[in-house]
């Protein structure tokens, strides 16, 4: 069988741009987690859950020296962006998923969730 008679169940969507305003604001959650920016400036760009892990992420300290690796988005629909980050911190690195969808015609973080070993969370 050659890939030539394959078809697809359902086309793929053509790729859409990341929005820039979207890019900025995952930027700006990263500096808030890494505390480099104050969390009262954040706070309406975020939902009350993810607002709450930002500020247990920014609080517990572990993400002060961590260096941000490549940044890989998506939009599933015109209106959500989903984004995975690495992140290298304290010789390891892990991954930062954020969602993001559009609130009030503006971009708002809906989901932010750090994947980490459980060695970095009992530190």
């Amino acid at each position: 069988m050659n890939s030539s008679s394959i078809t697809p169940l359902r086309p793929s969507p053509a790729a859409q741009q990341t929005p820039p305003q979207a890019v900025r604001l995952i930027h700006v959650l990263l500096e808030a987690m890494a505390g480099r920016r104050a969390l009262h400036q954040v706070r309406p760009l975020l939902s009350a859950t993810s607002f709450i892990r930002l500020a247990s992420y920014a609080d517990a300290g572990l993400f002060r020296r961590m260096a941000i690796g490549p940044l890989k988005t998506q939009m599933p629909t015109p209106r959500a962006v989903e984004a995975t980050v690495s992140l290298l911190c304290a010789s390891r690195v892990i991954s930062c998923a954020i969602r993001l969808d559009v609130h009030r015609d503006r971009w708002v973080c809906t989901e932010l969730a750090v994947l980490r070993p459980a060695a970095m969370m009992a530190a």
